[in-house]
């Protein structure tokens, strides 16, 4: 919970340091964020981003991917586990290509 609340206000989301305008730093960079991402939160002025990394990313990407109420999307596209069915069975792809195989869809 602490790094959590240390990554909060140094992004400035839903908070803000008190004594250290983190954005107003000589070496921010600017950020442009598209007015309709009203899902994406970043100020326009950025010290410092923070990303998950990327094995727990893709880990949440599959479950939902796998969860029968939960939707993943892309931009605005929708994206369901049929579309990895079809990567897997389509003959123009190899598992070479892709990587997947039916029980990486499947898990039990």
């Amino acid at each position: 919970p602490k790094y959590l609340r240390a990554m909060r206000l140094m992004s400035g989301f839903l908070g803000a340091h008190p004594n250290f305008q983190v954005h107003q730093h000589p070496q921010a960079f600017q950020i442009k964020i598209r007015s309709h991402w009203s899902w994406f939160h970043l100020r326009e002025q950025q010290l410092l981003l923070f990303f998950q990394d990327p094995t727990h990313l893709v880990t949440k990407w599959r479950n939902r991917l796998l969860s029968a109420t939960a939707e993943l999307c892309l931009g605005n596209q929708s994206i369901s586990i049929n579309h990895l069915h079809d990567i897997i069975e389509n003959d123009n792809y190899s598992k070479l290509d892709h990587g997947l195989t039916k029980s990486d869809i499947n898990p039990k």
